[in-house]
């Protein structure tokens, strides 16, 4: 729905992120920790880090992008969040 595509997308275990992304490669990994988590919070995740590759920076045109495509996207975050990384481990 954005129109950004990702050359890759990969999954690894990460204790600190939810997700990367090289923006020079346009390769996404993901944190297989995810699959967890309720289908919205990998759908945030994934527009996230898709919407780094129009705007490298988290700034106010980087989360207008990501308002446009996920309206709620601070309450998912949040949700995503509530349950720190390193609390899982």
């Amino acid at each position: 729905i954005t129109g950004l595509k990702a050359n890759e997308w990969r999954t690894k275990y990460m204790k600190t992120r939810w997700g990367t992304c090289n923006i020079i490669a346009k390769r996404i990994w993901l944190n297989v920790q995810l699959a967890q988590k309720p289908p919205v919070c990998l759908e945030y995740v994934i527009l996230h880090e898709l919407t780094h590759l129009i705007e490298k920076h988290h700034n106010a045109r980087f989360y207008g992008y990501v308002a446009k495509f996920m309206p709620d996207w601070q309450e998912i975050r949040a949700r995503l969040n509530n349950l720190r990384l390193d609390a899982m481990n």
